[in-house]
């Protein structure tokens, strides 16, 4: 018995060479795609076991980034901060020098303390109540738009303004030394927040911002926190508010005694020299805070090249693998269009002539 080997038929030739042109140029499509792109185009994939570690790496530097960010927002607002203050402590030095250079007696320039003063008392009111973003810098945790009372305005809850309080207290006279200590004790009472009227107290009276509850802090990243909460109800800030209104709500050389001259101007040096010292540690502090801010920014930054690095190398590809790849597809395509057309022409009349 004379066996027969079943050759495939036509169409099924054509079927088997249209799918494998079709694989073609999948593969083909898909090469050009990772050539343009730069990255594998099914890349979990192509990680097979790996695919975590990526994921995890991408996690890392989507949360580096976010508080690289955020960082940098709090950032501005520390800087600001900073800057207030160092203008504020030029506002109160101006006034220091003048009191100092009249503290024993009028030296010829005492005159223009009570307007010095005033200038400074204006200055510093509206440093204080700098707004960053919308939200006051030195008011703590507070959803209010000030830090501090206008000098001249009543508050809503009290009816009181820190001007008309003031000079309740100065309507006592500083007519002698004894007059002075009294006036200086009343003074001290309204700055320390223990006035006989609470009311009257620099909380209630000046400050417009939070008084309970911690000072602001934030984390910067790799569980580091920070706390930047200098607020107006500070006594640095008390200090100098107080020093300035002493100067700015008399006018010195109407004093007549030597003594309570003295002792007026040398209690209210003495208030800004205070104030202004506390207001440069204040400024310090944020400097520091500013300072690891960036620090944490940087470490954070280089990890974050760190980790694209990683991730590059998982997920790009090679481009001239990427090209040598779709040389050699588009030459197996051409290849298998030329059988296909060479085929595709034969017949058995070919053999018959």
């Amino acid at each position: 018995m004379i066996g027969f080997t079943r050759a495939p038929s036509t169409l099924y030739s054509n079927l088997l060479r249209r799918n494998t042109n079709a694989q073609i140029q999948t593969q083909l499509g898909q090469a050009e795609q990772e050539l343009a792109t730069g990255v594998k185009k099914d890349i979990y994939k192509s990680l097979g076991p790996s695919a975590s570690q990526a994921l995890n790496l991408n996690a890392s530097l989507e949360r580096d980034e976010a508080q690289i960010a955020a960082n940098k927002l709090l950032g501005g607002r520390i800087d600001t901060m900073s800057s207030s203050l160092g203008a504020m402590g030029e506002a109160v030095q101006a006034t220091l020098e003048l009191a100092v250079a009249n503290a024993g007696s009028n030296r010829g320039t005492a005159d223009g303390i009570q307007t010095q003063a005033e200038a400074s008392l204006a200055s510093l009111m509206a440093l204080v109540n700098t707004n960053y973003g919308g939200i006051p810098l030195f008011a703590g945790p507070s959803d209010g738009t000030t830090a501090v009372q206008d000098y001249d305005s009543a508050r809503a809850d009290t009816g009181l303004t820190p001007e008309t309080v003031i000079e309740g207290v100065l309507a006592g006279g500083l007519a002698t030394p004894a007059d002075v200590t009294a006036r200086i004790a009343e003074l001290d009472a309204i700055f320390s927040n223990t006035a006989a009227n609470p009311n009257e107290d620099y909380d209630a009276l000046f400050f417009t911002g939070t008084t309970t509850g911690n000072r602001m802090s934030v984390g910067i990243g790799d569980g580091i926190t920070i706390t930047y909460g200098v607020q107006a109800n500070d006594a640095a800030f008390r200090d100098v508010f107080q020093g300035l209104v002493m100067l700015a709500s008399t006018d010195v050389t109407e004093i007549a005694d030597p003594d309570a001259y003295r002792t007026w101007v040398a209690a209210a040096s003495d208030r800004l020299s205070a104030g202004l010292a506390g207001l440069l540690d204040s400024q310090i502090q944020l400097d520091t805070a500013s300072a690891q801010i960036d620090e944490a920014n940087t470490r954070m930054e280089d990890r974050a090249d760190l980790y694209k690095g990683r991730v590059a190398d998982m997920v790009e590809v090679d481009s001239y693998e990427a090209a040598t790849t779709i040389t050699a597809l588009e030459t197996q395509l051409q290849a298998s269009y030329a059988a296909t057309a060479r085929l595709s022409q034969l017949s058995f009349l070919n053999f018959m002539r």
